[in-house]
Parts: C-alpha cells; structure tokens; sequence
C-alpha cells in the first residue's frame, strides 16, 4: 500500500512543479535561433512478481521507474539558407527499493541504477545545406526512418533502438532511435516523380551507438527469467570484432517515387545485425564466429561476447489506397542474405567443436553462430471506423491499424535462437499481428486507445490500454497498463533450464501500470 502512495503523491507533486513551470517556460526565440522542448515525468509500478533465476521475485505493488526526462531543441537560420537543428537529452532516474534490491542482487555490476539507466546525449546536432533546387544535404548526428512499420522493424534498421530502460512500448520511435553522425543526401527527381537518398555512416560514433540495446544487466525489463543477472561481467560488449567493428562504415541507398496511384521505394543498406549474438569462447568448446575471438580465447574468464555483425539488407515498400474498401495498405520486405543466429547443439544438428559440456550446461545458444538468409514482411491496413461515433460517441471515425509480420528462415536448422540466453528453437516461419484502435473525445483532449498484438507461432501476446490527456496546448497526461501473456509450455517460472520459450514469455512477470506526463514547451 506504501508503494501504491507514494506512486500517487509522486504524481501529484510533479503536477504540481510542472504547473508552476509552465507559467515560466514556453518556445523562446533568440533572433534567428528558435529553443523548445519538452520535460516527462515516467513512472511505472509493478502489478505481478517479476521473474529471476530463483523463481518470483516479490516486487508486485513496487515502484519499478521513476524516471525525468528533459529534452531541449533547438535551430538557427544561417547564412545561404543552411539550417542548423539540434537537440539535447538528460535523464535521470530514481533508486527506487525495487531497483536497489535487484542491484544487489547482482544487477548493473557496479552501477547503481541511476547511472545505469540516467543518461545525458547531444541526441542530434546537424546541418541541412541546400545544393541548388534539387539537393538537400543533411550532414552531422541524425535519425532516419525507413519504412512502412509501427512496431517490429522490417526496413527501419538503419538504426539501433534503446530498449534497455522502456523496453519496445514507448510508442514514439524518435526517442527509442539511436542517432549516428553520417552523411545524408536527398536528390530530388521531379520529372520522374522520384527521390534518391544517399547515406553513409563513416563510424566516428561511441561504440554503443550500435545495434539494438536490451536490458542485459539483470534490470526492470530483463527477460523472464534473468532478472539480476548481469551478462555483461561474463559475456562482454566486444565492438570491435572483425565481422562487426563499430568503427567500420555503413551505408545505404534508396529510391523513394511515385507510381500512379501507389508510392513506393527500393532500397539497399548495409549495416549492423540489429540484434546482438553471443560469440562462444572457444576455451568452453563452442566456435567463435568466422574463426575470431577478441577476449582471451584461452581462458575461462569469459563465456563469449556480444557482438553486432554486419549484414546486408534488400528493401521494397509499397502503399495505396483502396477506394473500395475506403483503406489505406502499406507493405515492406526486406531480404537479409546471411543472417547470423546463435545455435544450441540439437539433436539432428550437432554444431561442429560444441562439447558434451557446453550442450548441458550451456544449451540456449552459446554454441556460436550460424547464417540464414532471410525474408521479413510486413502488411498494414488503416482505416477509419465510421460506427464508433454512434456505437461510442466518439465525436468521430476512431482509427484502427493492423500490421501482419512474418520472419521467414530460407536457410532453417533446428538450434537457431531468437536471442542467446532462451531455450527457443526458431522456427521457419514466425508471425506477429499488431492491432491500435484510437478513439478521441473533447475536441481531441481526451484520447483513450487499445493497443494488442499477438504471436501467432510461439503464443502469447500483449496489450496495452491507456487513456491519454491533454488539459492544455502544453500538457499531455497518459496513463496506461502494459500487460503480457504466453501459453502455459512458454513461461519459465524460474526455471532457467525451460526448453521452450519465446517472445511474450520472455515478458512474463512484467505486467506494468505506468504513468507518463509530459509538458511541451
């Protein structure tokens, strides 16, 4: 009951700061240089016993974030019509009880969970540099989406997320991007009705500003079920692996156009694997991945390394709209040839060099690595829903979206891992489905929404309702509950042994009420 207090008088007292605030802060202009932004406040409780190696933990009630969230943007007008834009991020987080028993549990290493999860970035610092009527040149530290898709990226992999302190809920993708220093040129061809983007990456960012981060180090949205346990201390970052070296240049070109009716684009990109894989220490008898090792190969002192592999991506997209149907569709594919995966030694696929030892005692992937091609896809319909008005008063169409991906293995083996650490097999064909239905109310300040989805492969799904508040031009207040399920064979309880697992099991324990405020200024 304690925690459920503090939650609300947490609330209310940042209500109350940020009123005071808002008499005081709004968009400032300085001659040609225009400064906004915005200040959140994230909290979140626990509503079940999060999921450790020992079984539940007993968390249900505990304040699992509390979490501020100051972002500054800014940009200028310069001389020859060149814009200047940038933007500035601090966050801070509280040491909750919940945070400060799982840190001493094991969590983080040696950091406490305000250093771990509070960060300070220059996020984006660029400039747009017109070439003449055609050629827009945008170069510096940016974001760029490809792309058709919400949720599960297909195309938008030019980028990595950071997932590690919110997990894949935070529903605006431009805060979860990990932005990277590069060059960008945009050409426009009018008598084609087309565009080519141009991108290149030349490497000159932090390590970590590669592929996707996931909460590792035992924290609040570690898989079910490794809560306080830190990979990191026996299964170090190794950024600079020869088949995924961090400083090494990626780039990307696509061409975005118009054909009749539909939009459409190609494109081609080479990048980072956005997820990590484990490289097996050899000294364990697993094989290291193309033969390289970069920790002591001969020593016990780690398991393997995590490391982001280069691959190469080929994307198609397609939209339109059905005057029949009154729909708008989209689709992307994207082909990934030689996809890396983590493999287990299995029966029917024993990995060359994997011993009896690391098969027994080391079964969810630290075998090493094997490559697949692949097809990802995805295909949306949004809609507008004319009944709502009248079935729910909304005063009008509520949207409604749903998205269909489907991974599919063209080179599938027994043994491949989604992620190293879960006892999944993958299997040559996964499905997702995603659906949002947004409602509005009170001129658009009152926004209550549905979002679900559901794996149709391995079972289990999620949703997330939530009603989001806007007194003013200023303030947006949303409160939500993000819930998860899996079938029965998919949840662990403990037991880090489990031999089948999957997505939505991972999240089993996790069930969250959260509350965000937000004051734009």
């Amino acid at each position: 009951m304690t925690n459920k207090k503090n939650y609300i008088a947490l609330s209310i007292a940042f209500a109350i700061s940020a009123e005071t605030l808002s008499s005081q802060v709004n968009a400032v202009d300085l001659g040609p240089i225009q400064i906004d932004g915005f200040i959140r406040q994230h909290m979140s409780m626990n509503l079940d016993d999060p999921i450790g190696p020992g079984g539940a933990i007993d968390a249900k009630g505990d304040l699992s974030m509390n979490r501020t969230t100051l972002q500054l943007e800014w940009s200028a007008d310069l001389p020859m019509d060149i814009l200047f834009k940038g933007v500035a991020r601090k966050s801070w987080e509280q040491n909750t009880s919940y945070l400060r028993g799982l840190n001493e549990a094991g969590a983080f290493g040696s950091e406490s969970p305000r250093d771990y999860y509070g960060d300070f970035e220059f996020r984006e610092f660029y400039f747009e540099i017109p070439v003449g009527d055609r050629v827009l040149l945008t170069l510096g530290k940016q974001q760029v989406a490809w792309g058709e898709s919400d949720f599960f990226q297909a195309m938008d992999l030019v980028h990595g997320f950071d997932y590690s302190w919110r997990s894949f809920l935070e529903p605006a993708n431009e805060d979860l991007r990990k932005p990277v220093i590069m060059a960008n040129a945009q050409i426009d061809f009018p008598k084609v009705d087309g565009q080519l983007q141009l991108l290149y990456r030349p490497g000159w960012d932090n390590d970590d500003q590669i592929g996707n981060t996931y909460d590792v180090e035992g924290g609040r949205w570690s898989n079910a079920p490794w809560k306080t346990v830190n990979f990191p201390a026996g299964d170090p970052y190794a950024y600079g692996h020869s088949e995924g070296d961090a400083d090494d240049p990626t780039y990307g070109v696509r061409w975005n156009g118009q054909w009749g009716d539909y939009g459409y684009s190609l494109a081609y990109l080479h990048t980072f694997n956005p997820d990590p894989l484990m490289n097996a220490n050899p000294a364990f008898g697993g094989e290291a991945y193309k033969g390289v090792y970069t920790n002591d190969s001969t020593s016990f002192s780690t398991i393997g390394e995590i490391i982001f592999p280069m691959i190469d991506v080929l994307g198609f997209t397609l939209n339109g709209y059905s005057e029949s149907n009154d729909f708008v569709w989209s689709t992307e594919f994207a082909y990934i040839k030689d996809s890396p995966f983590n493999v287990s030694a299995v029966e029917g696929n024993p990995t060359p060099g994997c011993s009896p030892f690391v098969t027994g005692g080391l079964p969810h992937g630290f075998c090493g690595i094997q490559e697949s091609d692949v097809l990802r896809t995805m295909f949306r319909i949004d809609k507008n829903l004319a009944f709502t008005q009248d079935l729910l008063g909304t005063e009008k169409p509520a949207f409604f979206s749903v998205q269909l991906f489907n991974t599919w293995l063209l080179d599938h083996e027994d043994g491949m891992k989604i992620l190293v650490g879960q006892p999944e097999d993958r299997k040559e064909h996964s499905t997702l489905v995603t659906f949002i239905l947004s409602t509005s109310y009170m001129n658009g300040r009152l926004i209550p929404e549905l979002v679900t989805g559901f794996d149709v492969t391995y079972g289990g799904g999620f949703a997330v309702p939530s009603i989001t508040y806007a007194p003013g031009n200023h303030w947006r207040v949303k409160l939500e509950a993000d819930l998860f399920w899996a079938d029965g064979n998919m949840e662990h309880g403990g037991d880090v042994t489990a031999t089948d697992s999957a997505l939505f099991g991972w999240f089993e324990g996790n069930d969250q009420l959260a509350l965000t405020v937000t004051y734009q200024f």
